[in-house]
């Protein structure tokens, strides 16, 4: 039996390529995972999510010229994660922006910065990496 066959729901077989075709890029990447609270300020978060509704196109560009295979940033309550799959060689000390920053992309650094906590010290919280702990790659 041809394998298409072997599949009823095209949609079903098409997520699988996808997933295998990702696990394989994967191997040449890793994952960084970072966190960040917000001001806890219910309108801010909301401000901060509408702006991720429609990145500037500048900053966009940035990203794809960076070794960033996917970004993706997810929220509860204040507190942001963002997961980058990068290239095994990126460096997070160097940055996720090309520098010197292009003035729109430093514009919405600025601007992103301006939601997040400000701390006891009077500094602005900045994003962190955070260390895994478990991976079923570990096990399977």
């Amino acid at each position: 039996m041809d394998i298409l066959h072997s599949y009823p729901n095209q949609t079903l077989y098409d997520n699988m390529l996808t997933h295998h075709e990702r696990a394989l890029l994967m191997s040449e990447q890793k994952m960084i995972v970072l966190q960040v609270d917000l001001s806890e300020d219910e309108s801010k978060i909301q401000e901060y999510i509408d702006y991720h509704a429609d990145v500037w196109p500048d900053v966009i560009e940035d990203l794809k010229r960076r070794p960033i295979g996917r970004m993706r940033i997810y929220n509860s309550g204040n507190r942001l994660i963002m997961l980058l799959e990068v290239s095994k060689d990126f460096n997070l000390e160097d940055g996720i922006h090309i520098e010197p920053p292009h003035p729109k992309v430093a514009e919405w650094s600025t601007l992103m910065t301006s939601f997040s906590k400000k701390l006891e010290s009077g500094n602005i919280d900045e994003w962190t990496p955070i260390n895994q702990v478990f991976d079923t790659e570990d096990y399977f």
